[in-house]
């Protein structure tokens, strides 16, 4: 009789996540539409208007003149409007795109009191691109992971749309940057979790262990930025505009630091739920382990993906800092004198704070993981020897 009631008893309970997880995504999303813009109204001081607009002619300009196009406003208020811009690109003039009749394009229009307004064709337009790829990828996560794999990519938007309605405007709020990103990242990592892998233990356990990887990160990254003595900018030209244009309303040096922490997190969701995963399989196979034996089993597989987890971690910053390493081996003569420079000392830091949080996360999260299922281990057979008695 009870073979005949589990099937029922799963399909319950599957009913009940799958409304579970509708009514939270329900409240995920009110959430989102509903809360307020934060971002600061001097902030749109500082920002152009941008529309879409397809270039009718180009003139290359003569004799050194500036480039410019006639073009035709695609969207918005603005759609048939014809305009001459400038011809610009992303890196300004620097390196000019090959602008041709018929091409879309984004162009900036500046407006200022007392100054003519001014029109410049600043990129390509690349949004149906764009939506193409994320349709492929949407399709492909479906195809290859089905329902989790859907669940995982709307996590995936929601954590896109919390970032920018929510932690970018109360950064320019003037918030503390490491605090906001440890809370935000724990914050959006329970959401991630929970979306994609339920309620359970081995998703609490992912979360303690992130959480943890996270407030080690942040710790270390915040103690030896101010033992390195780094400028505000860090070496970076992207702080330098950014204080140009926002002022002293945000702590630049606390930016580079949430960076930091944010940098590592998704290597650190990796290995956390990977480790828990490993333990409740462990607990699964041989239900009379103790903590102890599912800490040793769980941490070999942990050790032995350590390796890999801080490669890829590793080969990430030096994916983003490549063009800079190349400069330098070329400006200077010692690798030495290289790695002091701070633009390289900062990506340096970086990378070992990173490490650091994944090494903590690792046993921190199997330990978790490993004192919960051993508990439910040490109850088995009370429960056995119970029922044998009642019996």
């Amino acid at each position: 009789m009870a073979s005949r009631h589990e099937p029922p008893d799963e399909e319950a309970r599957t009913d009940r996540r799958i409304v579970a997880y509708g009514v939270g995504l329900i409240l995920l999303v009110g959430a989102l539409v509903l809360l307020p813009n934060l971002v600061p109204a001097s902030t749109h001081e500082v920002v152009s208007d941008l529309v879409h607009a397809r270039i009718v002619s180009v003139d290359h300009g003569q004799n050194g003149a500036q480039p410019t196009a006639a073009v035709v406003v695609l969207d918005g208020a603005q759609a048939g409007t014809h305009l001459t811009a400038d011809l610009q690109g992303p890196s300004s003039q620097l390196q000019l795109p090959d602008y041709r009749p018929g091409d879309e394009v984004l162009v900036s229009i500046d407006s200022h009191p007392g100054s003519p307004t001014t029109y410049t064709v600043i990129d390509r337009w690349r949004l149906p691109l764009l939506g193409v790829l994320a349709g492929a990828f949407v399709v492909a996560a479906a195809a290859i992971a089905g329902w989790r794999g859907l669940r995982a990519v709307v996590s995936l938007v929601l954590t896109l749309g919390f970032t920018i309605r929510l932690l970018i405007p109360l950064l320019l709020l003037g918030w503390s940057p490491v605090p906001l990103a440890v809370a935000f990242g724990i914050a959006v990592t329970s959401l991630s979790f929970l979306l994609t892998q339920g309620a359970s233990r081995t998703t609490a356990s992912a979360i303690v262990g992130t959480s943890a990887g996270l407030l080690v990160s942040g710790v270390l990254a915040a103690a030896v930025t101010a033992a390195a003595r780094f400028t505000a900018a860090q070496g970076s030209d992207q702080v330098v505009t950014l204080g140009q244009l926002v002022g002293n309303r945000i702590d630049l040096s606390g930016l580079l630091l949430a960076a930091v922490i944010f940098g590592g997190l998704g290597v650190l969701n990796d290995v956390a739920m990977s480790q828990a995963a490993t333990v409740e399989e462990l607990a699964a196979l041989d239900p009379g382990l103790r903590a102890r034996e599912l800490f040793g089993r769980a941490m070999n597989v942990g050790i032995a993906h350590l390796a890999a987890t801080i490669n890829t971690l590793v080969f990430a910053y030096l994916g983003t800092a490549l063009p800079l390493l190349v400069i330098l081996a070329l400006q200077v003569g010692s690798f030495g004198d290289a790695i002091n420079q701070e633009v390289i000392a900062v990506e340096v830091v970086r990378t070992l704070v990173g490490s650091l949080g994944i090494l903590a996360a690792v046993p921190l999260t199997t330990a978790v993981a490993a004192a919960w299922q051993g508990r439910m281990a040490g109850a088995r057979p009370r429960a056995l020897a119970s029922t044998g008695q009642a019996g």
